[in-house]
């Protein structure tokens, strides 16, 4: 009788999750950028369940050109103000849009990503002082368009065969280790990047299982020949008061990302 009423008790959960992960939907393919990252954490929260939404989203091939995206720095941004949210990835075209979120839930690397915007041009750009200018002045125009087509049909295929293969046993913490113990400098950064600042949940990670099961990865990590993975596990070591892990828990700290953070479950 235990037995029966645990998986009665799982399978409403899992069915419940469903509407709620779909009526965010509507708002992650939404023009306004505020509506979209919000979304878009909220389609993380929602873990597992996510996944299937994410990976249908990925056959829309719509242009939603997104508005109201303040300092963002993304191929689509018209300019550059020296400072913003770094997102490489097409948001402007859905099934670009969905593969970020799907990486970011993930941390795979299917493909999404632009590769055109990088860091360290940015930074130059602020060396230089080259501030309120176009972004196309900063990162140039790599695009081809033919080539971006083909390598993002390439992006699709991949993360489709990962969702057959993976997707009914797949489990966030899981991933979370495995992109640390990948050899993908993306897969890597994503990871510590999460670790660092990330507020959406993980289940599983806490400051024990971090010590036991994550920390290791990230000492190795400190050590890479890659030198922003290098510095980005130092700075995750240096934090010994844990605010990694507040990010993930305070719902002040949360509220930005997640406007009901701090309302009763």
């Amino acid at each position: 009788m235990t037995a029966l009423v645990m998986t009665l008790a799982v399978h409403v959960e899992a069915s419940d999750a469903q509407p709620r992960i779909a009526a965010v939907e509507e708002r992650f393919i939404a023009p306004e950028w505020e509506r979209v990252y919000q979304a878009e954490f909220k389609l993380e929260a929602g873990g597992a369940a996510s996944l299937p939404v994410l990976v249908r989203l990925l056959d829309r091939a719509e242009i939603v050109r997104l508005e109201n995206t303040a300092d963002l720095i993304y191929p689509g941004a018209k300019m550059f103000y020296g400072h913003g949210w770094l997102v490489d990835y097409d948001l402007d075209c859905l099934s670009a849009r969905a593969g970020w979120a799907l990486e970011e839930l993930t941390f795979e690397n299917f493909g999404f990503s632009e590769g055109i915007i990088r860091e360290a041009d940015l930074l130059e750009a602020v060396k230089q002082g080259r501030r309120d200018t176009a972004l196309t002045n900063v990162v140039g125009t790599n695009l081809n368009e033919k080539n971006c087509a083909q390598r993002h049909a390439e992006a699709v295929a991949r993360a489709k065969s990962w969702f057959r293969v993976n997707g009914a046993k797949w489990s966030r913490f899981d991933a979370l280790k495995a992109a640390l113990n990948s050899s993908d400098p993306l897969r890597q950064m994503k990871a510590l990047n999460w670790l660092r600042f990330g507020v959406t949940p993980c289940p599983g990670v806490s400051v024990q299982t971090y010590d036991k099961a994550i920390r290791p990865q990230v000492v190795r990590l400190a050590s890479s020949d890659n030198e922003s993975i290098r510095q980005q596990a130092k700075l995750l070591l240096d934090d010994r008061e844990h605010y990694w892990f507040k990010y993930k828990t305070d719902p002040k700290l949360r509220k930005w990302a997640d406007p009901d953070a701090d309302k009763p479950q």
